[in-house]
């Protein structure tokens, strides 16, 4: 008798991450978990979970605004996830303030994060001369009213093509140490991605029509 022999479980490589992937509950894309939004159930009632933290079932969606506003039509949960539903913790009617005033919050905590780690770096000056010492960066972005020559400057020290920003000068500089900041730059890293999509998150919501 000859006895089966079972595939050997896929090994991780050492200092790998595995990235969790959930579904859409709307449109049923599938997704890192960290780029979408999380709902749980207390009690019957459905609310978004921002941070990801709170323990139980769960069911996540999509930030397009056709996924967020889809969830408000489900009728009816799986019992597994709620079994006897009475509505949600976030009117549909509030839900883009919800997840604009959230990004806003996670965008700021990142921001912080990068500066202090030296992801991030500021002023033309400064990026400019690392990148000519060898420095690697992922994104470049300039204030909306930064001057062409700075962009085009800057652009073709790193490389890369930078992304323009609503904010002016002034704006961007608040997020800083006040003062005025025209560009800046981000390594390659996680906290970086972080900050791009919440960069972006937030942007996009905020002009969103309720």
């Amino acid at each position: 008798m000859t006895t089966k022999k079972h595939a050997e479980p896929t090994k991780v490589p050492e200092g790998r991450h595995v990235t969790k992937e959930r579904s859409c509950i709307v449109c049923g894309k599938t997704a890192p978990k960290g780029e979408l939004l999380r709902w749980i159930a207390v009690n019957g009632t459905v609310m978004p979970d921002w941070t990801q933290k709170f323990g139980g079932r769960s069911v996540y969606t999509c930030f397009s605004p056709k996924c967020l506003s889809g969830i408000y039509s489900v009728k009816r949960f799986n019992p597994a996830f709620c079994d006897n539903f009475a509505g949600f913790g976030v009117e549909k009617s509030q839900i883009f303030d919800f997840v604009r005033e959230n990004a806003r919050k996670s965008m700021e905590y990142y921001f912080n994060i990068c500066i202090s780690s030296g992801v991030l770096l500021k002023g033309q000056s400064l990026i400019a001369d690392s990148a000519r010492s060898g420095t690697e960066f992922s994104e470049l972005f300039f204030a909306g009213d930064a001057a062409e020559n700075t962009v085009s400057s800057v652009e073709n020290a790193l490389g890369i093509r930078g992304t323009g920003l609503s904010l002016k000068k002034e704006e961007l500089g608040s997020l800083f140490d006040g003062r005025e900041v025209s560009v800046f730059a981000l390594k390659p890293s996680e906290q970086s991605k972080k900050l791009v999509f919440y960069m972006f998150l937030s942007g996009f919501f905020t002009h969103q029509e309720k």
